[in-house]
């Protein structure tokens, strides 16, 4: 699932490219991942202009000049493709996805009256879109319990500290707490507790003072240079125009199994925590 990076890089992508721009028609094609009515999905749609899109962690907010809001979220290989001339912007990169457009794992086609067009394709349909009323939005998000944003001045080390103190998981899997930090997922939170020097198997209210401080500006850190090199690409996302992110050159841990650790030499360790995957290197983190 693409991380806080990845869907910021869409969002800028649909900025410069959508923004401005009016729908003409609409196609949904599977009505199961758009979660109105086709009357109410044509209503709303066609006619509007693009104002602005945002972003709250992971989904992603199309605001349009009559105040409402599509509100769209990738889930595990969701892709949104948007066709101007050269000009692409993307999500997964799956080998399925690789045909031309639209094709059969193409659920939503939006045209633009100046010839653009926007597919949402998703291969699994874990993908979903949706008509949030202005009125509602407020209440939408909030549905969600999402912790405050990473990058932005919500996010203080008081609040960072205050919720380790009073959890007893490791901090891998708070990190991965959307309640607590929204947008984490594996690779930010293996890249930054590297960064930190803390293992992901240590209890978060074991964490000490200096150790928060650190791993408060790493979090910070990592997540910015995912967003400076346009995301991670294993094996599903896709960023801006098309092309593949380039953070996977820059990650010191995630996905590097068995191979050296770029500062000591020793071998990454692979771990399930949680149930889900931790990579670290066993002698720069303790």
């Amino acid at each position: 699932m693409p991380e806080l990076p990845e869907v910021e890089t869409v969002r800028r992508g649909l900025e410069r490219t959508i923004v401005g721009k009016t729908v003409q028609t609409v196609d949904v094609r599977v009505p199961k991942l758009f979660a109105d009515s086709p009357a109410r999905i044509k209503q709303v749609l066609i006619g509007a202009t693009v104002d602005h899109v945002e972003r709250r962690a992971k989904v992603l907010l199309v605001h349009l000049s009559s105040g409402w809001v599509l509100a769209i979220h990738l889930k595990m290989t969701g892709q949104v493709i948007v066709v101007n001339g050269n000009t692409f912007v993307g999500g997964h990169p799956e080998k399925a996805y690789e045909q031309p457009l639209p094709h059969k794992h193409t659920h939503v086609i939006v045209q633009f009256s100046d010839g653009a067009t926007l597919y949402f394709n998703d291969l699994r349909k874990f993908g979903w879109l949706k008509l949030i009323d202005p009125a509602k939005l407020a209440d939408f998000l909030d549905s969600f319990h999402h912790g405050p944003e990473p990058l932005e001045g919500e996010f203080t080390l008081d609040y960072f500290r205050a919720g380790l103190v009073k959890r007893i998981i490791t901090i891998k899997q708070l990190l991965l707490d959307q309640s607590f930090i929204a947008g984490i997922g594996n690779i930010y939170a293996d890249e930054a507790l590297f960064a930190a020097k803390i293992l992901p198997t240590r209890k978060a209210n074991k964490v000490t003072k200096a150790e928060s401080e650190r791993l408060f500006a790493a979090i910070k850190a990592v997540l910015e240079l995912g967003i400076k090199h346009g995301g991670t690409s294993m094996n599903s996302y896709r960023n801006v125009e098309g092309t593949k992110g380039g953070m996977r050159d820059h990650l010191k841990v995630y996905g590097r199994e068995g191979l050296p650790c770029v500062v000591c030499g020793s071998a990454i360790v692979r771990a399930k925590i949680g149930q889900r995957s931790s990579h670290y290197c066993p002698h720069c983190q303790r």
